[in-house]
């Protein structure tokens, strides 16, 4: 394998100004940098990096936690879309992506993730952080790790989707079709900060429109399977319903895929709606009315609100809107 010595003799140069140009230092003039590449792509030379992160304090990773609170992050296709976002920024910047998952341990991350904070491996963090009992942010932050919240939890550096907002442009589409008997299917209140969130703007809108109907919450727990089990026990109670509103697209689509094995065709005997916007929804049968919280946007402005705090820029912090994505599913109840 060729070494940092071979390149710096072949360029002409010393090592230390091979190391530095391939740190991106400045201060090189281009002819300089020019002949240092053409040695590296000649010679095939391939940075040691732990050598670099040893010798400059940079090791250009930065951790991106996923929190195991209800599923692996592998099942959620919204997670995923977060994620597409993060690792086109990083990538971009010449940063690589390192996952965590860390779990729960009475309201604490487990060891594993507080032995990573205390590594010295990570330059940075991005943390979703919708779970009500801890902030895995700021466990970064009180070991000197720069962090990104992409949640609910405050932080000095934080990415949020308007749920809040999401939840009333939810309620405002569905009373605008003319449904007033409405089911929904949320979660614990401890399970999600976003989802209470939607929730309540949601409750705002329809206690607004003055409507004699008890709203009927049911308890899932985000996966299709959950959405599927609780709507057979909501139609059950509630046969009078003409909508229900999953507030993850994944519950939304259980409940569809139920309400079809019951008999009910969707929307002509009752409608359905989701929130997220995860990529199955524009092909279920019917298509998914959706709130998309664009999990891209989101993903890419948390990495570029990270790597600015790196690169000693001034992070702005980011409040991405919701929009709607009417579809078929949801049909005007006259």
């Amino acid at each position: 394998m060729p070494t940092l010595q071979d390149v710096a003799m072949r360029a002409g140069v010393s090592t230390a100004t091979v190391s530095k140009v391939l740190s991106n230092t400045p201060y090189f003039t281009d002819a300089t940098r020019e002949k240092v590449m053409e040695a590296v792509y000649e010679l095939g030379y391939r940075p040691n990096l732990a050598a670099r992160a040893l010798s400059s304090g940079k090791t250009n990773i930065i951790a991106v936690v996923f929190p195991f609170i209800y599923d692996t992050i592998f099942k959620d296709p919204l997670i995923m879309c977060v994620l597409e976002g993060i690792e086109a920024v990083c990538t971009d910047q010449g940063y690589n992506i390192l996952l965590s998952t860390p779990r729960l341990m009475d309201d604490e991350p487990d060891d594993h993730y507080l032995h990573l904070l205390q590594s010295g491996y990570i330059e940075g963090l991005i943390a979703i952080d919708n779970e009500q009992n801890v902030s895995f942010a700021q466990h970064a932050t009180n070991q000197n790790v720069p962090a990104v919240v992409l949640g609910h939890h405050h932080g000095e550096y934080r990415v949020l989707s308007d749920n809040y907002s999401g939840g009333k442009l939810l309620m405002e589409t569905v009373l605008g079709h003319g449904h007033e008997k409405i089911g929904v299917i949320s979660v614990k209140p401890e399970m999600n900060m976003a989802v209470q969130e939607r929730l309540k703007g949601m409750l705002e809108v329809y206690h607004q429109a003055n409507i004699g109907f008890d709203l009927p919450v049911v308890e899932s727990d985000f996966s299709s399977e959950g959405g599927a089990r609780v709507t057979e026990k909501l139609i059950t109670d509630h046969p009078d319903l003409t909508v229900i509103i999953g507030l993850n697209d994944r519950m939304a689509i259980g409940a569809m895929s139920r309400l079809q094995s019951m008999g009910m065709r969707v929307p002509e005997a009752i409608s359905v709606v989701g929130y997220d916007n995860i990529p199955i929804t524009a092909s279920t049968q019917p298509k998914l009315t959706t709130i998309d919280q664009k999990p891209i946007e989101l993903g890419k402005a948390a990495a570029e609100l990270l790597l600015k705090q790196l690169n000693d820029a001034q992070p702005i912090n980011v409040v991405v809107r919701p929009s709607l994505v009417l579809r078929e599913s949801l049909a005007t109840r006259r």
